[in-house]
């Protein structure tokens, strides 16, 4: 099934998903309307400079910072990422980050840092032929020039997809799913993990808790959309 999506995918036409243009998955016009994200804490949801999370939200949650472009309720931006995610359109990403360069150079700190992409069990990547929280990672270090690593955190358990599941049920979903591997790093380095949606945290959460193991103490995250 994967591969008959994956041959088609190579005849579709490129339209845009919020009003059909060609050439595009997602056109210049249509970014000019596009409901970004203003800065927040991710915690509370109030206003907090350059998305940072405020010291007393940072008891709850252990990043220091959530960048979030867009807001996932917006039909078309549900559906481009569920394409981009299953159907090879992986290149939409492309067109929405692309378009958004200001947005990211604004709140992403440039200097030790790292962008590392939320992994997927291997099972789910042979299925899908990709990861696309690597393709998203992959197109921000291209706007600015921030390096990739994809072999700092693996996906060690196969797990129940997140968004059909309840917030509690999320959190157990992910317990002990990861595991890190660490060479020659310095333990200064900004870590900004790198994902599609965020939802309720807790695979952020899941994953930071793995690096401090290892004393990363700065990490991050950078995300498409929210709720």
């Amino acid at each position: 099934m994967q591969l008959f999506s994956f041959i088609f995918s190579l005849f579709w036409e490129k339209k845009c998903y919020a009003c059909g243009q060609v050439w595009h998955f997602f056109c210049p016009a249509c970014n000019n309307t596009l409901d970004i994200y203003k800065p927040y804490c991710y915690v509370c949801k109030e206003y907090s400079h350059s998305f940072n999370t405020h010291k007393k939200c940072s008891t709850y949650f252990p990043l220091k910072q959530v960048v979030v472009l867009t807001h996932y309720r917006q039909a078309w931006i549900k559906k481009l990422i569920r394409h981009a995610k299953y159907y090879n359109k992986y290149s939409s990403f492309e067109d929405l980050i692309s378009q958004n360069k200001d947005f990211f150079s604004q709140y992403v700190d440039a200097k030790k840092t790292l962008f590392v992409p939320i992994p997927i069990h291997t099972v789910r990547k042979w299925k899908r032929w990709y990861n696309q929280s690597e393709k998203i990672a992959y197109y921000l270090s291209s706007i600015l020039d921030i390096p990739v690593n994809i072999k700092i955190i693996y996906k060690k358990k196969y797990t129940k997809h997140q968004s059909h599941l309840s917030q509690n049920e999320r959190r157990k979903n992910l317990q002990s799913s990861f595991w890190v591997r660490v060479n020659n790093l310095s333990k200064d380095t900004i870590i900004y993990l790198v994902d599609d949606v965020v939802s309720t945290g807790s695979t952020l959460i899941e994953a930071t808790k793995e690096l401090q193991k290892f004393w990363f103490t700065d990490i991050r995250a950078i995300v498409l959309a929210s709720d």
